[in-house]
């Protein structure tokens, strides 16, 4: 239910909606892995295996473009373009969610 309509307000996030996000998927991913409430976004969703959902929110707005550029062409994907346009977003999004988990400064000492 998070993710509702992520393709119309994916671009349009500020820090305070991506604070919104992130405050009920944390104390969910808390749960599931078992953490202390101390455990950061990043870390409980690292631990989890799960993005963050602003991440997945872009990821569904890459897609939504691929899906609506094909329609005002007048064409339809066929499932192997959709398939390799689902590919694409997710490994882009997985490489943006790699580079913000190794350029963090979650970890290190002051």
């Amino acid at each position: 239910m998070a993710l509702y309509g992520a393709p119309i307000w994916a671009d349009r996030l500020s820090e305070k909606n991506r604070a919104l996000l992130r405050r009920p998927q944390r104390v969910a991913a808390q749960r599931i892995v078992r953490a202390y409430r101390t455990v950061s976004h990043a870390a409980a969703c690292a631990l989890l295996c799960t993005p963050p959902w602003e991440m997945d929110a872009q990821m569904l707005a890459e897609r939504y473009v691929v899906q609506s550029e094909a329609r005002t062409r007048g064409e339809r994907l066929d499932p192997e373009e959709a398939e390799r346009a689902r590919r694409l977003a997710t490994d882009r999004m997985r490489d943006r969610w790699r580079s913000k988990l190794e350029d963090s400064s979650y970890g290190t000492a002051p």
